[in-house]
């Protein structure tokens, strides 16, 4: 066991238990706790809230997804955990920052994250409040759904009546509210009825007119009658017994019979009686069969609007019947209220205790320690800077040497070149006053050196 340096705090190793788990999903540095060892119970309930909140976030989206999908699927195993771990992380960031050392500075370093925390509190608080009541939930959508049935026959029936029936006349079932409603049942009720308010408008008429005939053919009887009897009046003669006048007024009637045609007509007319008898029998069965017929479609399109009511219940259509028990009935709303806020506190925790916890010795070591790793950063960066501005130079100055030496170089090769050419212009002198003199004689200039070593001697002068 090594000696601690005089002045520097005690050390105090970590257990490995379950407390050390706790205190790792709060991300802190169990070096600096080794430190502060009186901060690690601290920390360790920190971690506890810390769990708690993810397994909390954990139910409620296994909830969720549960009335979602209607039963277990399993990529609820899969989303489940995520969500979970999504929590665990988010808090577990917000916990391993340092504290800032003032109440205004930590409250708007937090503020960000209890909006978020506020948030996801609602998001894991519905659920768990469906699942709560999931019982009086169920019960209201049963309802709710037999009288939407029921409201549905109602108006099918109201869109398809009987034809002939009172509903009918109305004209209701013409209506645009009924545009959808119409299930197009075909029957022979509606030709037939036509039929037999034909036959009837038309005995209506025949009878008018077979009665105004009957009148008047009466009238032409009495008045033959009462001549032939004799009796006394301002339009007969008196006379009893078949006279001329009694003759005439029996032609009048008998001719009034035959050209009105009143026994036709009245043999006519019994035989529209009979049709009007037969028509309204066949249009009651007729009815009856039409009846029968809209009955059984009206009652096809219930069962099938039924089925797509026994669909599974879904979460919007629960979040749904879930406001509407909140406004009808104040316990309900009430128990809404008090569980959103006790679920919305419950994932604010970490946020409410990290602000609460302030900046305690924990938060200073972990400060200092990060402003020497900025400042060791700062130096190393400075340094590798430096290290960079001078291999710059010594590239720039290498290029600069190089440069000289090609310079050197160049010129030299020029003066080299030069010299070349004055040999060659003293070489073509000689040759052409060689050429000029001819056999002259000529006098040997002694004490000058040979032309080569004219030439080395330039370029040697020259480098």
């Amino acid at each position: 066991m090594t000696d601690q340096p005089t002045g520097s705090p005690a050390r105090v190793a970590p257990g490995n238990g379950p407390g050390r788990f706790l205190r790792s999903l709060t991300g802190v540095d169990e070096s600096i706790l080794a430190t502060v060892p009186s901060e690690r119970s601290k920390y360790t309930a920190l971690g506890g809230v810390v769990l708690g909140t993810a397994i909390t976030a954990m139910f409620s989206m296994s909830v969720a997804l549960y009335f979602v999908f209607g039963r277990f699927q399993p990529p609820i195993f899969a989303f489940v955990p995520a969500w979970g771990f999504f929590i665990l992380f988010l808090d577990r960031w917000l916990m391993s920052s340092a504290s800032a050392p003032r109440a205004l500075q930590r409250f708007l370093r937090l503020l960000p994250r209890f909006c978020l925390a506020v948030m996801f509190g609602f998001v894991i608080a519905e659920p768990l409040l469906l699942g709560l009541f999931h019982t009086a939930i169920e019960q209201r959508i049963v309802n709710d759904r037999d009288h939407d049935v029921e409201s549905r026959r109602a108006a099918l029936v109201r869109c398809n009546p009987v034809p002939g029936s009172a509903e009918a006349a109305t004209g209701v079932a013409t209506s645009p509210e009924c545009k959808d409603l119409r299930l197009g049942v075909t029957t022979a009720a509606e030709a037939r009825q036509r039929e037999l308010d034909d036959a009837k408008t038309n005995a209506e008429n025949l009878k008018k007119t077979i009665d105004a005939d009957d009148a008047a053919y009466a009238d032409l009887e009495r008045k033959a009658r009462e001549e032939c009897n004799g009796t006394a009046g301002p339009e007969y003669s008196g006379r009893f017994g078949e006279g001329p006048n009694c003759r005439r007024l029996r032609a009048e009637a008998d001719k009034y019979h035959s050209d009105h045609n009143i026994d036709a007509n009245h043999d006519e007319y019994a035989r529209q009686n009979e049709r009007i008898n037969q028509l309204t029998a066949e249009v009651a069965d007729l009815r009856a069969n039409a009846a029968r017929d809209i009955g059984k479609a009206i009652d096809d399109a219930v069962t099938d609007y039924r089925n797509d009511q026994r669909k599974e219940i879904g979460l919007l259509e629960r979040l749904r019947t879930l406001a509407k028990l909140s406004d009808e009935d104040a316990e309900v709303r009430l128990a809404g209220i008090g569980l959103r806020t006790f679920f919305v506190s419950v994932d604010c925790l970490p946020v409410l205790l990290k602000f609460l916890s302030g900046h305690n010795s924990y938060d200073m070591i972990l400060a200092d320690r990060l402003k020497r790793q900025e400042r060791a950063e700062k130096v190393v960066s400075e340094s590798h800077r430096r290290d960079i501005v001078r291999r710059e130079a010594l590239a720039r100055y290498q290029l600069d040497l190089e440069h000289n030496a090609a310079r050197s170089k160049a010129e030299f090769d020029a003066r080299v070149r030069h010299v070349d050419v004055e040999v060659l212009r003293e070489d073509l002198i000689e040759t052409r006053a060689a050429g000029l003199l001819g056999d002259t004689p000529t006098v040997a200039i002694h004490g000058l050196p040979p032309r080569s070593t004219l030439h080395d001697d330039e370029a040697g002068r020259a480098s």
